[in-house]
């Protein structure tokens, strides 16, 4: 009898270890679909980079997944900008003309990070016309613009290489965005 309850079981176990393992492939990245948006931007690499690289980025599975996960690679590389330029303003606190310099990136990536909340909120309800105003929002703040000419000046010796290279992953995964949620509105259009 101990041994028909611990096949009985031994059974039930297997048969939710593979109900879970059905489930769990049920909702995965569409690698295809992935590849195609991201050979249609000006750099694929870097774009399926973005995404596979996201946590979200193995549920991918439509343009508006891959459109919300490119944005939010987007921020997360405000967020490091905000780090860098912080700390190098904090380190560099008596050169009053540099450090004001890296607080007004400081602003415009923050306030950047915020459009882009906000386009992920538009993008989200199906207003890609929105999703994609807030992104150029983004990329053309004032003080984004101003931070790599502002920062140049200080390129060799107090500003490291990496930080101008996050300027232009910024840059470039914003086209990246726009491009994806481009086509969006295309197959929106009538």
């Amino acid at each position: 009898m101990a041994n028909i309850s611990l096949t009985y079981l031994f059974h039930g176990l297997l048969l939710s270890f593979f109900l879970l393992l059905l489930t769990h492939n049920l909702v995965r990245a569409d690698e295809k679909l992935i590849e195609q948006k991201c050979r249609d931007t000006e750099t694929p690499t870097l774009c399926i980079q973005c995404i596979k690289s996201d946590p979200g980025g193995e549920k991918a599975n439509s343009t508006t997944a891959i459109a919300s996960i490119v944005i939010n690679c987007i921020s997360n590389h405000a967020g490091v900008l905000i780090k860098n330029v912080s700390d190098l303003a904090a380190a560099y606190s008596s050169d009053k003309k540099f450090a004001a310099v890296c607080e007004d990136c400081r602003k415009g990536y923050t306030r950047a990070r915020k459009s882009l909340s906000t386009a992920t909120a538009n993008l989200k309800k199906g207003d890609y016309d929105n999703a994609n105003h807030y992104v150029i929002v983004a990329l053309d703040d004032d003080y984004v613009r101003s931070c790599e000419p502002g920062l140049q000046p200080y390129e060799f010796g107090i500003v490291p290489p990496g930080v101008f290279y996050q300027i232009r992953v910024y840059e470039d995964l914003s086209g990246i965005a726009m491009t994806i949620i481009d086509r969006l509105l295309a197959y929106k259009q009538p």
